[in-house]
């Protein structure tokens, strides 16, 4: 599973009703139809027989690019730097199956790193990554032309050019193109998860359903337990499963990452995904086809806070933002 992008910017898009939607997207394909074939997407001339789910190793992670069926709006955007971060390469502790019980680096430099440093392995300042202009990015194969330029200083690609929701066919091939770059992607299905919040305890395992779609294609199904995400101690359980509907995070993971630490706001992602990647001179770029789902996640004893008025006196919100 590629590390998070941390890139949480989101385009804002007006709401569509359901029915508006559709009736825009049906327009729009009909369109292209009456020109005869000769739309600007190009989704038929794109052979993605060849795709796999291959993301890229977080030891040489460099870039992502995502299309991003969001609620209510389709997101394109990403950014590539000239070197892996390393605080976004983490430690595994505990395999178990398709699982991984997983823990960020504790990256400390004594002295203290100057400007333009950051920490790396083994206690060494190491020249911190500078995000790049790689060039004009397009995307061939959703319902609307996209190219996008990067937006200096910080050089992050989003387009905010009109793309219908959701933007790509179920099914559709995409590529991504920038000098020296292709990527495949694949149209999935919008991820439907019926509950809001799920219930984790020690010494019991997560079972775990969503709505399976007509075809998986090359997706898979990325899930990410994460406990402890305002705490001192960063780990977390991460999954990569089929597509099937269910599946149950084992038990021993669990119980594991629960006994490491808790901290306010626990969450449980499922991110319905396609992954290719490619080498470049700095390492290697993603591009990701996403729909995702995040639940709140109850646990026994925890009670997470924004401000003391959320705690039951004499308790107080805690900087880990969990009362006691």
């Amino acid at each position: 599973m590629a590390p998070p992008m941390q890139i949480p910017m989101r385009p804002t898009s007006p709401e569509l009703g359901l029915a508006l939607r559709r009736k825009v997207a049906l327009a729009f394909a009909l369109a292209v139809l009456s020109l005869g074939g000769c739309g600007s997407d190009g989704s038929d001339d794109i052979d993605v027989s060849d795709l796999t789910y291959k993301p890229c190793a977080a030891a040489s992670h460099v870039g992502s690019f995502r299309v991003a069926l969001e609620e209510g709006f389709t997101a394109v955007q990403g950014q590539v730097y000239n070197a892996v971060t390393p605080s976004r390469v983490p430690t595994t502790l505990s395999t178990m199956g398709s699982c991984q019980w997983v823990r960020a680096p504790m990256l400390v430099c004594n002295p203290a790193c100057t400007g333009g440093q950051i920490c790396g392995a083994g206690g060494t300042c190491v020249a911190a990554p500078v995000a790049q202009d790689i060039g004009t990015v397009t995307v061939k194969g959703l319902l609307a032309p996209v190219s996008m330029a990067p937006r200096p200083p910080a050089y992050f690609y989003s387009f905010t050019g009109t793309l219908p929701h959701p933007g790509v066919a179920a099914g559709a091939g995409l590529r991504l193109e920038a000098p020296g770059l292709s990527l495949l992607g694949w149209g999935i299905e919008p991820l439907a998860v019926g509950a809001t919040t799920l219930g984790v305890q020690a010494s019991q395992a997560v079972p775990l359903t969503w709505s399976a779609p007509a075809s998986a294609g090359p997706a898979k199904m990325e899930i990410s337990l994460n406990v402890n995400g305002h705490g001192l101690v960063g780990s977390h359980v991460e999954c990569v499963v089929e597509d099937s509907g269910s599946f149950s995070i084992p038990e021993p993971l669990v119980t594991s990452l629960l006994a490491d630490g808790l901290s306010g706001f626990p969450t449980l992602t499922l991110r319905r995904t396609t992954a290719d990647s490619a080498e470049t001179a700095n390492g290697c770029v993603e591009l990701d086809v996403e729909s995702a789902v995040t639940l709140d996640v109850t646990i026994p004893g925890l009670q997470s806070c924004d401000d003391d008025e959320d705690c039951t006196a004499p308790q107080t919100c805690r900087p880990d933002l969990t009362c006691g």
